[in-house]
């Protein structure tokens, strides 16, 4: 420590330890070819570092092989309509791609420094990674994408539609080239993995999907996605790489996820049934049948959509979920004007969610329009009326009393029109009664 700081720590009052008081060690270089597997690639615009890992085909993610993508068969694959742009691809020339950049924002200041991909070759999986040394590498590697790019049938990714792949279309806008992506044919699984576990996890991202459905557990070596952006500023200014180490893990598993996932997603679409002692048996829980149900329903397929929300009834639910089931299958059946079949569905779900006007609403409606009995469409309106009443003020308790009290006096002047009606028929002097 230096002679002045020893002072002034001394008139302030610092004296004990300051002897151990040292600055800070500055971090040694580490370069990251010296840290994984990989190669130098040179190009018209110079070198970028490139890291290769093959897996074999029986390597399990979790609890899957990455062979299993390749088992699904074609006629599973044509009957989930995300899937279609693996329809008619080769299987091993399908890409599946994922990018570590410097912002998580996205925007033409930011630039993907990792850009991995991952496809089927002869003796496995293999995963090839794109690591950027310097931001002066970048051309070499838009040199190197816009060659490969192109020899794939189709790019998976997760958000990559509206993240990794705009991306990096702007870096090779920037760079004056076309982007290869544009006409690639392109399945982001994260729509579909909204759709089946929307209602079965608090969150679809990528890492919880991996804990709770893939059966991935990550090393130690792992990093969290959040802080990747600042190690690699951090990379930059020390040109220690072994926190990239950490990231080029992060971004291997990432793609070897997507792997298991797509052929997961695709399995419990296209095949969740499956035949044991009993009858039909599906390991997926309430609410991923939900989510199924809902899917199915969303993609004109009506009889599969009943048979999930059916399953799901069966099922362990919590209330809440179990009253977004009833009220699915309810609506369905209504649209396949199977409304008796309904009314029992919204019938109950009027007797286990007493706060659901929804149910009362439709039960009134039932009753008045189709079964001829206003009393009762009465008695179910003045139900929900009592409920709304009790709603804390504001204009959607404004708005739904206005409603209720309309459909309200409505029943009660056709019941005075019934009445009357019917008193007249019975007056052997009326003429209703001749």
């Amino acid at each position: 420590m230096r002679d002045d700081v020893r002072r002034r720590l001394r008139e302030l009052g610092v004296v004990k330890g300051m002897r151990e008081m040292a600055a800070p060690t500055p971090r040694r270089r580490v370069a990251i070819e010296n840290l994984v597997p990989g190669r130098f690639h040179t190009t018209s615009h110079g070198q970028c570092f490139v890291a290769e890992t093959t897996y074999p085909p029986d390597h399990a993610h979790g609890d899957l092989p990455l062979s299993v993508f390749l088992d699904l068969a074609a006629e599973t694959i044509a009957q989930v309509p995300q899937y279609q742009p693996l329809v008619s691809a080769d299987r091993r020339r399908v890409c599946f791609l994922d990018t570590e950049t410097t912002g998580l924002s996205g925007g033409t200041g930011t630039m993907a420094f990792v850009v991995g991909l991952g496809w089927f070759v002869e003796d496995g999986f293999l995963v090839r990674q794109y690591f950027l040394r310097d931001p002066g590498d970048e051309p070499a590697m838009i040199e190197t994408l816009a060659e490969l790019l192109p020899t794939f049938e189709a790019l998976v990714s997760f958000n990559g539609r509206t993240f990794d792949v705009p991306i990096l279309e702007n870096r090779f806008i920037l760079a004056r080239t076309p982007p290869p992506t544009v006409d690639l044919p392109h399945l982001d699984l994260l729509h579909p993995a909204r759709r089946l576990w929307h209602y079965h996890l608090s969150s679809c991202a990528l890492g919880s999907l991996e804990r709770t459905v893939l059966g991935v557990l990550r090393e130690q070596d792992d990093v969290p996605g959040g802080v990747i952006p600042t190690l690699y500023r951090d990379y930059l200014r020390t040109s220690d790489a072994r926190d990239m180490q950490r990231v080029l893990y992060h971004n291997a598993i990432d793609i070897l996820s997507l792997v298991t996932l797509a052929a997961r997603l695709c399995r419990a679409f296209a095949a969740p049934w499956t035949e044991g002692q009993g009858g039909m048996h599906t390991t997926l829980s309430g609410g991923e049948l939900l989510g199924l149900g809902r899917w199915y329903a969303a993609e004109g397929r009506p009889a599969e959509a009943e048979r999930a929300y059916r399953a799901a009834l069966r099922a362990d639910l919590d209330p809440d979920l179990r009253s977004r089931v009833l009220r699915a299958l309810a609506y369905l059946l209504k649209a396949a004007d199977r409304r008796p079949e309904a009314f029992a569905f919204w019938q109950q779900l009027a007797l286990e969610s007493a706060g659901d006007i929804l149910a009362h609403v439709e039960l009134a409606k039932h009753l008045e329009w189709h079964a001829g009995k206003l009393a009762l469409a009465a008695g179910w309106t003045q139900a929900a009326l009592a409920q709304v009443e009790r709603w804390p003020r504001g204009m959607g308790r404004d708005a739904a009393l206005a409603e209720l009290r309309h459909r309200l006096a409505r029943l009660e002047r056709k019941r005075q029109e019934s009445q009357t009606t019917n008193a007249k028929s019975q007056d052997p002097e009326s003429p209703e009664a001749e």
